[in-house]
Protein backbone atom coordinates (compact mmCIF):
# COMPACT_ATOMS: atom_id res chain seq x y z
CA UNK A 1 0.00 0.00 0.00
CA UNK A 2 1.55 3.45 -1.05
CA UNK A 3 1.97 5.79 1.35
CA UNK A 4 -0.17 8.28 2.31
CA UNK A 5 0.17 11.93 2.09
CA UNK A 6 -1.48 15.13 3.68
CA UNK A 7 -2.17 18.50 2.07
CA UNK A 8 -0.13 20.86 3.83
CA UNK A 9 -3.21 22.44 5.33
CA UNK A 10 -0.51 25.03 7.53
CA UNK A 11 1.15 26.31 4.37
CA UNK A 12 -2.08 26.36 2.24
CA UNK A 13 -4.11 28.61 5.19
CA UNK A 14 -0.58 30.90 6.01
CA UNK A 15 -0.80 31.95 2.38
CA UNK A 16 -4.31 32.54 2.17
CA UNK A 17 -4.00 34.99 5.07
CA UNK A 18 -1.21 36.14 2.74
CA UNK A 19 -2.94 36.74 -0.13
CA UNK A 20 -5.86 38.33 1.45
CA UNK A 21 -3.65 40.90 3.47
CA UNK A 22 -2.00 41.51 0.21
CA UNK A 23 -4.74 42.47 -1.59
CA UNK A 24 -6.13 44.64 1.23
CA UNK A 25 -2.97 46.10 1.78
CA UNK A 26 -3.47 47.20 -2.17
CA UNK A 27 -6.73 48.38 -1.80
CA UNK A 28 -5.57 50.85 0.74
CA UNK A 29 -2.75 52.02 -0.93
CA UNK A 30 -4.60 52.63 -3.76
CA UNK A 31 -7.00 54.63 -1.88
CA UNK A 32 -4.55 56.60 -0.12
CA UNK A 33 -2.89 57.42 -3.41
CA UNK A 34 -5.76 58.58 -4.77
CA UNK A 35 -6.47 62.37 -5.04
CA UNK A 36 -9.59 63.06 -2.91
CA UNK A 37 -11.58 65.07 -6.08
CA UNK A 38 -10.30 62.72 -8.78
CA UNK A 39 -13.17 59.91 -10.06
CA UNK A 40 -12.15 56.56 -11.04
CA UNK A 41 -13.01 55.59 -14.51
CA UNK A 42 -15.31 52.64 -14.41
CA UNK A 43 -13.17 50.94 -17.18
CA UNK A 44 -10.89 50.87 -14.08
CA UNK A 45 -12.38 49.78 -11.47
CA UNK A 46 -13.92 46.56 -13.54
CA UNK A 47 -10.05 45.86 -14.68
CA UNK A 48 -9.02 46.23 -10.76
CA UNK A 49 -12.37 43.87 -9.89
CA UNK A 50 -11.23 41.27 -12.34
CA UNK A 51 -7.38 41.69 -11.85
CA UNK A 52 -7.77 40.84 -7.85
CA UNK A 53 -11.14 38.44 -8.11
CA UNK A 54 -8.99 34.87 -8.43
CA UNK A 55 -6.63 36.06 -5.87
CA UNK A 56 -9.88 36.77 -3.99
CA UNK A 57 -11.52 33.46 -4.80
CA UNK A 58 -8.47 31.61 -3.81
CA UNK A 59 -8.00 33.20 -0.05
CA UNK A 60 -11.39 31.90 0.45
CA UNK A 61 -11.30 28.80 -0.78
CA UNK A 62 -8.11 28.35 1.31
CA UNK A 63 -9.60 29.86 4.53
CA UNK A 64 -12.47 27.42 4.02
CA UNK A 65 -10.60 24.36 2.95
CA UNK A 66 -8.32 24.78 6.23
CA UNK A 67 -11.37 25.67 8.25
CA UNK A 68 -14.01 22.60 7.19
CA UNK A 69 -11.16 19.89 7.38
CA UNK A 70 -11.08 19.03 11.07
CA UNK A 71 -15.09 19.43 10.43
CA UNK A 72 -15.03 16.07 7.77
CA UNK A 73 -12.36 14.25 10.07
CA UNK A 74 -14.89 14.72 13.04
CA UNK A 75 -17.88 13.69 10.64
CA UNK A 76 -15.78 10.70 8.92
CA UNK A 77 -14.83 9.44 12.54
CA UNK A 78 -18.71 9.00 13.90
CA UNK A 79 -20.33 7.75 10.33
CA UNK A 80 -17.71 6.67 8.17
CA UNK A 81 -17.26 2.76 9.63
CA UNK A 82 -20.86 2.76 10.53
CA UNK A 83 -21.13 3.33 6.48
CA UNK A 84 -18.99 0.46 5.34
CA UNK A 85 -19.80 -1.77 7.61
CA UNK A 86 -23.42 -1.29 6.34
CA UNK A 87 -22.32 -1.27 2.67
CA UNK A 88 -20.19 -4.85 3.64
CA UNK A 89 -23.64 -6.41 5.37
CA UNK A 90 -25.77 -5.62 2.44
CA UNK A 91 -23.09 -6.67 -0.01
CA UNK A 92 -23.15 -10.28 2.13
CA UNK A 93 -27.14 -10.81 2.43
CA UNK A 94 -27.34 -9.94 -1.65
CA UNK A 95 -24.20 -12.81 -1.98
CA UNK A 96 -26.54 -15.06 0.37
CA UNK A 97 -29.73 -14.41 -1.68
CA UNK A 98 -27.82 -15.50 -5.06
CA UNK A 99 -26.41 -18.37 -3.41
CA UNK A 100 -29.75 -19.27 -2.47
CA UNK A 101 -31.56 -18.70 -5.88
CA UNK A 102 -29.16 -20.48 -8.00
CA UNK A 103 -27.74 -22.85 -5.20
CA UNK A 104 -23.94 -22.29 -6.23
CA UNK A 105 -21.88 -19.65 -7.45
CA UNK A 106 -22.27 -18.53 -10.84
CA UNK A 107 -18.65 -17.12 -10.94
CA UNK A 108 -15.46 -19.23 -11.54
CA UNK A 109 -11.89 -18.75 -12.44
CA UNK A 110 -11.63 -21.70 -14.35
CA UNK A 111 -11.46 -21.39 -18.32
CA UNK A 112 -14.10 -23.74 -18.65
CA UNK A 113 -12.41 -25.98 -21.04
CA UNK A 114 -14.20 -28.59 -19.83
CA UNK A 115 -17.40 -27.80 -20.58
CA UNK A 116 -19.55 -29.17 -23.45
CA UNK A 117 -22.87 -27.76 -25.61
CA UNK A 118 -22.15 -24.32 -25.02
CA UNK A 119 -24.80 -22.41 -27.04
CA UNK A 120 -23.98 -18.75 -26.57
CA UNK A 121 -21.20 -17.04 -24.89
CA UNK A 122 -19.90 -13.02 -24.02
CA UNK A 123 -17.43 -10.82 -22.24
CA UNK A 124 -19.64 -9.67 -18.42
CA UNK A 125 -17.96 -7.10 -16.94
CA UNK A 126 -18.84 -4.75 -13.74
CA UNK A 127 -16.68 -2.67 -11.50
CA UNK A 128 -17.03 0.02 -8.21
CA UNK A 129 -15.59 2.68 -6.73
CA UNK A 130 -14.61 2.21 -3.20
CA UNK A 131 -12.62 5.25 -1.65
CA UNK A 132 -11.37 6.16 2.49
CA UNK A 133 -12.91 8.68 4.47
CA UNK A 134 -10.88 11.58 5.90
CA UNK A 135 -10.67 9.50 9.24
CA UNK A 136 -9.85 6.23 7.56
CA UNK A 137 -6.61 8.41 5.74
CA UNK A 138 -6.14 9.60 8.70
CA UNK A 139 -5.70 6.35 10.96
CA UNK A 140 -3.37 5.29 7.69
CA UNK A 141 -1.08 7.54 7.74
CA UNK A 142 -0.57 6.93 11.29
CA UNK A 143 0.14 3.20 10.77
CA UNK A 144 2.29 4.49 8.05
CA UNK A 145 4.33 6.22 10.59
CA UNK A 146 5.25 2.55 12.70
CA UNK A 147 5.03 0.10 9.43
CA UNK A 148 2.86 -2.92 9.20
CA UNK A 149 -0.23 -4.24 7.78
CA UNK A 150 -2.60 -0.98 7.51
CA UNK A 151 -5.66 -3.35 8.09
CA UNK A 152 -8.38 -0.28 7.79
CA UNK A 153 -7.05 0.03 4.06
CA UNK A 154 -7.34 -4.00 3.86
CA UNK A 155 -11.22 -3.82 4.77
CA UNK A 156 -12.29 -0.76 2.25
CA UNK A 157 -10.58 -2.87 -0.53
CA UNK A 158 -12.14 -5.92 0.55
CA UNK A 159 -15.51 -5.11 0.56
CA UNK A 160 -14.80 -3.38 -2.66
CA UNK A 161 -14.36 -6.40 -4.28
CA UNK A 162 -16.83 -7.98 -2.72
CA UNK A 163 -19.26 -5.43 -4.15
CA UNK A 164 -17.44 -5.83 -7.65
CA UNK A 165 -17.84 -9.84 -7.70
CA UNK A 166 -21.53 -9.17 -6.74
CA UNK A 167 -22.51 -6.63 -9.12
CA UNK A 168 -21.09 -9.72 -11.63
CA UNK A 169 -23.50 -12.04 -10.49
CA UNK A 170 -26.48 -9.99 -10.62
CA UNK A 171 -25.05 -9.06 -14.50
CA UNK A 172 -24.68 -12.33 -15.26
CA UNK A 173 -28.35 -13.05 -14.21
CA UNK A 174 -29.69 -9.99 -15.87
CA UNK A 175 -28.40 -11.30 -19.39
CA UNK A 176 -29.18 -14.73 -18.63
CA UNK A 177 -25.87 -16.55 -18.40
CA UNK A 178 -26.01 -19.71 -16.74
CA UNK A 179 -22.48 -19.32 -15.61
CA UNK A 180 -19.26 -16.90 -15.42
CA UNK A 181 -15.73 -18.63 -16.32
CA UNK A 182 -12.63 -17.09 -15.88
CA UNK A 183 -13.05 -14.38 -13.58
CA UNK A 184 -10.08 -12.27 -13.06
CA UNK A 185 -10.51 -8.91 -10.92
CA UNK A 186 -7.72 -6.34 -11.85
CA UNK A 187 -7.71 -3.17 -9.49
CA UNK A 188 -6.41 0.81 -10.23
CA UNK A 189 -5.24 3.37 -7.66
CA UNK A 190 -7.14 6.71 -8.58
CA UNK A 191 -5.47 9.76 -6.70
CA UNK A 192 -5.68 13.65 -7.64
CA UNK A 193 -3.43 14.96 -9.74
CA UNK A 194 -1.72 17.20 -7.00
CA UNK A 195 -0.94 14.61 -4.83
CA UNK A 196 0.52 11.45 -6.53
CA UNK A 197 1.49 9.43 -4.34
CA UNK A 198 -2.02 10.10 -2.29
CA UNK A 199 -4.37 7.26 -2.54
CA UNK A 200 -8.28 8.86 -2.28
CA UNK A 201 -9.90 5.66 -4.12
CA UNK A 202 -9.43 2.38 -5.51
CA UNK A 203 -11.27 0.93 -8.73
CA UNK A 204 -12.05 -2.99 -8.55
CA UNK A 205 -12.94 -4.02 -12.17
CA UNK A 206 -14.28 -7.67 -12.76
CA UNK A 207 -14.64 -9.47 -15.98
CA UNK A 208 -15.54 -12.67 -16.96
CA UNK A 209 -16.73 -14.92 -20.00
CA UNK A 210 -20.41 -15.90 -19.37
CA UNK A 211 -21.97 -18.56 -20.78
CA UNK A 212 -24.95 -19.89 -21.56
CA UNK A 213 -25.39 -23.90 -22.11
CA UNK A 214 -28.03 -25.29 -24.66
Amino acid sequence: MAKITEYPRKSFFFLSILILISLISFSVVAQEGKPADSAESPMAVIFLLCFMAPFFILAIFGLLWTILYPILVIWAFLFSSKKLDAMIMDTANREAQTFAQLGKDPLSTLDGGFKQEVSDSGVVMAGAVYGPSHWHLLIGFINNLFGGSVDIFQKVISAGRAESMQRLREKAIKEGWDEVINVRIDTAVMSPATTKKGIRAVEVFVYGTGIKYS
